[in-house]
């Protein structure tokens, strides 16, 4: 295909999807049907020297993080969409300042991947160094963190379940507006837990002692709270479980 005839396709392309974001809510019926079936997988590799804060931002995907002993930041990021020129809309995109790296899951249209969410999408997992300070963020996905040493983590999802394992314990805050919330620390932890949930059931078990307060402040107290858990879900349930090492 001549350099021509590829920006004609991908200036029709653009055409239709402008189409079908004026066309509202009813009107995308007709643009949006379609399966998945174009994938695409894309690595990246960063120096951690000076990193100490790290933030992945997804809008239509899954994040999944896992740290151990390294000295670089490995991203893996599986696009999917329902051509390959769907493909060419996603990025994902880097930024570091000071001690903070961003990755970003972005779009060439911005507009359209909002109002087109299941068209679009990219799955990211990271592998990261220990002791960094995690913050995951997805718009339709769920959020999976693993660690052995992080200093804090926060969660953020809108559609999605939040999971997260300690094998040490850390200040953590997760939200999810429609999912479950489960986080698996070491008895050991003493938590100092606040949970607010519209439309879900709140278990904890296995972490002694523990302190406890809803966002009604009822509840029981016990412990020293030494590190704060933060929990809010809408129509969500709350697991935490205490897991000997």
């Amino acid at each position: 295909m001549s350099g021509d005839e590829r920006t004609n396709r991908t200036m029709s392309r653009r055409n239709l999807l402008g189409a079908c974001a004026t066309a509202g809510t009813v009107g995308l019926a007709g643009c949006t049907s379609g399966p998945l079936t174009a994938e695409k997988t894309v690595t990246r590799e960063y120096d951690s020297t000076g990193v100490s804060k790290l933030d992945a931002r997804a809008i239509n995907g899954d994040v999944a993080i896992r740290d151990e002993q390294r000295e670089t930041v490995h991203v893996e990021g599986k696009k999917q969409a329902t051509d390959e020129d769907g493909l060419d809309l996603v990025t994902l995109r880097d930024e570091q300042a000071g001690e903070r790296l961003s990755l970003t899951v972005s779009t060439e249209d911005s507009g359209f991947l909002a109002l087109d969410s299941p068209r679009l999408r990219m799955d990211l997992t990271l592998t990261v160094p220990e002791g960094l300070q995690i913050s995951a963020k997805t718009m339709n996905g769920a959020i999976d963190i693993e660690t052995t040493d992080a200093e804090r983590i926060s969660a953020d999802t809108t559609n999605g379940d939040v999971s997260i394992s300690l094998a040490a314990a850390s200040d953590i805050e997760a939200n999810s507006t429609n999912g479950d919330v489960s986080i698996s620390l070491p008895t050991t932890a003493e938590p100092s837990v606040s949970f607010e949930t519209t439309n879900g059931a709140v278990d904890v078990s296995g972490v002694e002692p523990v302190s406890m307060r809803s966002d009604s402040e009822t509840g029981e107290t016990a412990g020293n709270g030494t590190h704060q858990v933060t929990v809010s879900t809408t129509s969500g349930d709350l697991s935490i479980r205490g897991e000997s090492g």
